[in-house]
């Protein structure tokens, strides 16, 4: 609704990234919590990459899982002797889990990912040789969803969401020198500008992504380096992770409101259509919906949208765009009024995949 479209009309000048003719030690951090299904073809995703198998280096965070995830990847232990394991000493959540890992971790380049995000052969090279070849400081990766057995699920909306997005950030990429912002999933940056994680902080890789923008550092965006991810197909388990998402957002805009007149442009410019009038699209509608309460349109427009909304759940046998579309609205004013309550903790639980719709 709020996007800057014409960011894909005017995408700039692709940069011809470098081959370097060597590699530096490289670590890939990542919090897990009970992903015990997806936790071994993770790290076999990892080692089996085209980057030099000595130079690459694991730390997994366990947040005191308790589904036998952590025995599997000691048994891989074995195997990888790049592979580490940090198990917390209390549930601490995934930004105080990576803060520690980066601690630990001894590579000139991190690259932070997710349990459920699995590389191919090439992602490891693509989202360092930027950094090699000092063309950039940073690197933001491309996610791309599996195909959903379902057309009109929540998965296909997300996924063509998601397409947008990344077209977006392209276009910012090769105009500005940064995106807006880094997938948490999948991102990779020098280990010496990396700044540690405020507690409690959801969205940490926006906070990394600004972090790096005040700082005049480049992010350049690759699309080809690829990380894999299976979707929620459940309309409530997107909800939840949106409303996370929401929280985190709030967190960040306070923290770097000062940058956004600071750096107007191009960083503040991106940053209000890009974000800040998607994040506030929610309340802009209560506010609409409230004003209409008072117009004779309103019988007729909330019973239009009532009826689309029908037809969607007949037609798609699940979540269609508008139902979809409302939905993540509400996820993200729920969490702006959690937001607002206080956030205490950013202890999370994996979002469930591959589900039925419902």
């Amino acid at each position: 609704m709020w996007y800057p479209l014409w960011q894909l009309a005017f995408t700039g000048k692709p940069l011809e990234i470098n081959t370097p003719s060597s590699f530096p030690k490289i670590s890939v951090v990542f919090a897990a919590y009970n992903e015990r299904t997806i936790i071994e073809e993770k790290i076999r995703s990892i080692f089996a990459s085209h980057y030099p198998q000595e130079l690459i280096e694991v730390w997994i965070g366990s947040d005191l899982s308790d589904d036998g995830q952590d025995d599997i990847i000691r048994e891989l232990q074995k195997e990888f002797s790049g592979l580490n394991l940090h198990v917390n000493a209390e549930r601490s959540g995934k930004s105080a889990t990576i803060n520690r890992l980066v601690e630990l971790c001894t590579g000139e380049i991190i690259v932070a990912t997710d349990a459920n995000i699995i590389f191919d052969e090439n992602t490891l090279v693509e989202l360092a040789s930027p950094i090699i070849s000092s063309q950039a400081t940073a690197v933001a990766g491309t996610l791309t969803y599996g195909q959903a057995k379902t057309a009109g699920t929540t998965a296909t909306t997300e996924r063509q969401y998601l397409t947008i997005e990344n077209k977006i950030r392209k276009s910012e990429s090769q105009k500005y020198g940064f995106c807006l912002g880094m997938e948490g999933g999948l991102y990779s940056m020098r280990k010496s500008v990396w700044q540690p994680i405020p507690p409690h902080t959801f969205m940490e890789d926006f906070f990394q992504t600004v972090q790096l923008i005040q700082n005049d550092h480049r992010i350049f965006y690759s699309d080809t380096a690829l990380g894999y991810e299976d979707v929620s197909t459940s309309l409530q388990e997107e909800f939840k992770r949106k409303k996370r998402i929401s929280i985190g957002n709030y967190q960040n805009l306070k923290r770097f409101r000062g940058l956004f007149l600071k750096k107007f442009h191009p960083f503040g410019w991106v940053f209000l259509f890009h974000k800040i009038l998607r994040w506030t699209a929610p309340q802009a509608m209560l506010i609409g919906a409230l004003v209409l309460v008072f117009t004779p349109f309103a019988v007729p427009t909330f019973v239009s949208v009532g009826v689309l909304i029908l037809l969607e759940l007949l037609f798609y046998r699940g979540a269609g765009p508008l139902l979809y579309f409302c939905a993540m609205n509400l996820a993200m004013l729920q969490g702006y009024l959690t937001y607002l309550q206080g956030v205490s903790s950013s202890v999370w639980q994996p979002t469930k995949r591959n589900q039925n719709e419902s």
